[in-house]
């Protein structure tokens, strides 16, 4: 009885652990990015290091965690997700980095860069236009 119980309750644990990732989780990613974009630009503009250090580490742990599942075997829609998701997190590294060393206008240009990988991403996910 008790052997029925821990497997139940461990086959509990794993399909409530197990849960998919949907477009409610990607919508509250997307948000937390442009949050943490929106935050990074301020900070850039008002001088202010800590809100931009602070918004990198939320925009890096938000790019972590999105996900893009591909639409058929042919679909590289995941792989390109993947690309961009690690320059984003290169380009936020650059902005720390500038922002540490005092380099506005290094942090500056790194912040169009994540931009751009944005709306890259966009564009081939999104089906922008």
């Amino acid at each position: 009885m008790k052997k029925i119980m821990m497997g139940l309750l461990t086959f509990g644990i794993f399909t409530f652990n197990a849960q998919a990732y949907d477009q409610t989780d990607r919508i509250k990613d997307m948000q937390s990015m442009e949050s943490a974009m929106s935050q990074i630009q301020k900070g850039i503009l008002y001088n202010n290091k800590d809100m931009v250090l602070q918004a990198v580490v939320k925009l890096k742990k938000a790019v972590s965690t999105i996900e893009v599942a591909p639409n058929s075997e042919l679909d590289y829609s995941t792989f390109f997700a993947k690309r961009q998701s690690s320059n984003i997190k290169k380009y936020a590294d650059g902005i720390k980095k500038n922002m540490e060393s005092g380099h506005k206008h290094g942090a500056a240009s790194n912040y169009t860069r994540v931009l751009d990988e944005c709306i890259s991403c966009h564009n081939k996910i999104r089906k922008w236009n």
